[in-house]
């Protein structure tokens, strides 16, 4: 049997180890707006920071709108903290600012940011319902609990960088491979006459192929987990010292995972070792970038891109990143991304089966989504126990 838990802690211990999906739907829906806004205010400030420099750098600015959307951007980076100060009140009054506030920044995420860049134009109008569309979609995946799986995930790949640095160091010899395919001209040809759409089209393909890899050893590795190791692990030591802890001698009752709580699980899994490839693929873009700038003269950059737009003798055509321009030849931003992507795919299927990378970052996985599980089947039992009541 089991104490009767406080119930606020046992869902914070499952939104804490990214499964929301375990709790019910109304526990879910509780102040959803609220939740939503954290994440709406800084995915506005990212695209109303971006906007800003692209203005600031694409030359001759209106200085009128850099201005607003400074003004803006400064509003949704202070959004989060007056949402956490007003939750921590705790009073009435403070949960009804925490919902006004949350409803101002919704307002100034749709109709704020499309009135900074455009004013009152018809254009305006499609980025309001662009806007709004995301707006839902954030709090759909709030409902989904996808912050706090991605939080987990990003918590749990912060512990494991030490595993990471082990990794990319025996890596090298890939690292070896791919300077030498960096330094073909076939390969900055195709870089300089692809536009910025079709190499985005291609870096997703790869993703896709890389993620669906990681689905399908994931998947395996939960059912193996679920069935054939299932008696390695002790739920009562498991849930020691935790808001699910059992009475002595009581083992919770497994059952079968819902769908949705496989897809959790497998989710948290592949959203960890996801972060872990993302921060070696943007170690090895920054790589490339440095190495395109110190080893590659200009002269050659245009004589291997043969670029219609430069001449040979004048300096390559300057880049631009998510509209902002910076000081590196578009040609080396195209090729090092091309490049950094496809060592990223090699690096999801290597590590798979590398004994060391499951020694050190898969193992600890494994025995942490145990005990998720673990709380999971009490939880169950709970639930069951207070509806028979």
């Amino acid at each position: 049997m089991f104490a009767v838990p406080n119930m606020r802690e046992v869902n914070q211990w499952f939104l804490h180890r990214g499964l929301p999906l375990v709790l019910t739907r109304r526990v879910r829906s509780r102040a959803l707006i609220e939740r939503s806004a954290p994440v709406v205010s800084g995915v506005g400030a990212v695209i109303s920071l971006t906007m800003m420099l692209a203005e600031l750098t694409g030359g001759d600015p209106d200085y009128g709108n850099v201005i607003r959307l400074g003004v803006l951007t400064l509003l949704l980076i202070a959004a989060p903290v007056a949402l956490y100060l007003l939750h921590q009140s705790g009073t009435t009054l403070g949960k009804a600012g925490r919902r006004s506030a949350a409803l101002l920044v919704m307002a100034l995420f749709v109709f704020g940011l499309p009135f900074a860049d455009s004013g009152f134009s018809g254009f305006a109008a499609a980025e309001i319902f662009g806007f709004a569309l995301v707006a839902l979609l954030a709090v759909w995946l709030t409902y989904l609990g996808f912050g706090a799986i991605a939080l987990w995930a990003f918590r749990y790949a912060l512990v494991q960088v030490g595993a990471l640095g082990t990794l990319m160091s025996r890596a090298l010899p890939l690292l070896m491979l791919t300077v030498v395919v960096y330094f073909t001209g076939e390969l900055w040809q195709l870089a300089a006459r692809m536009t910025r759409q079709r190499l985005w089209q291609t870096v997703g393909f790869l993703a896709i192929v890389a993620i669906v890899f990681m689905v399908t050893t994931i998947r395996d590795e939960v059912h193996a987990l679920r069935d054939d190791r299932a008696e390695q692990h002790d739920p009562a030591k498991l849930l020691a010292g935790t808001p699910l802890e059992p009475e002595a001698g009581h083992q919770p009752t497994r059952t079968p995972l819902s769908i949705a709580e496989q897809i959790n699980v497998v989710a948290v899994m592949v959203v960890s070792q996801a972060i872990q490839v993302v921060f070696f693929t943007a170690g090895l873009f920054a790589f490339f970038l440095a190495l395109g700038i110190i080893a590659i003269p200009d002269d050659v950059t245009v004589l291997w891109s043969a670029e219609e737009t430069c001449r040979v003798g004048q300096p390559p055509c300057a880049g631009t990143w998510f509209g902002v321009h910076i000081p590196i030849p578009q040609t080396v931003v195209h090729t090092s991304l091309f490049v950094a992507v496809l060592s990223g795919l090699y690096f999801t299927v290597s590590t798979s089966v590398d004994p060391l990378y499951r020694q050190r970052f898969f193992d600890p996985l494994v025995s942490d989504v145990a005990t998720s599980l673990a709380g999971r089947d009490a939880y169950r039992e709970i639930e069951t126990a207070s509806r028979l009541q």
